[in-house]
């Protein structure tokens, strides 16, 4: 005797067909190896740390003072500043013109700080501190009296 097979039992055998090699698929998937890479930039940080220098009023030729120092995050992520290195000493007037004419009076050696210095930061205290030196030369330095003098440094 000879059976047929209804619709239905055509349709149900059709999905079970299906979802074995479906399954069969799926198992290959999941048991599949690979390899790959990607390449992306870096962010460029859209400025600089502004370094801040305090403690130093009241400084006198071949005296020295304990310089403190923050810093200011603006540059969209975090910084960090290794180090604090000495640039100059600078005045106005009569001052900056006994400065230019004798250079090298003022030393500070450089600082180690290695400081993360977050994004949005304003005034945070840098680890490490400076000793400004300001040399007595041999040539009038009276120009100096009471001038606001400022020490630009920079880090690294």
């Amino acid at each position: 005797m000879k059976k047929h097979l209804s619709k239905r039992r055509v349709v149900v055998s059709a999905i079970v067909l299906m979802l074995a090699i479906a399954s069969g698929v799926a198992y290959a998937y999941w048991t599949s190896t690979g390899a790959g890479s990607g390449t992306a930039n870096a962010a460029t940080p859209s400025g600089t740390l502004t370094l801040h220098a305090t403690g130093f009023t009241g400084i006198y030729p071949g005296g020295s003072k304990t310089v403190t120092f923050t810093a200011d995050n603006a540059t969209g992520t975090d910084g960090y500043v290794a180090t604090i290195v000495f640039g100059s000493v600078t005045s106005t007037g009569l001052c900056q013109t006994m400065l230019t004419a004798n250079p090298g009076q003022f030393t500070m050696a450089t600082v180690t700080s290695n400081t993360v210095v977050p994004n949005g930061a304003g005034g945070l205290p840098l680890t490490g501190s400076g000793t400004l030196v300001w040399t007595n030369l041999a040539v009038n330095q009276s120009d100096c009296k009471g001038a606001a003098l400022t020490l630009n440094v920079t880090s690294t």
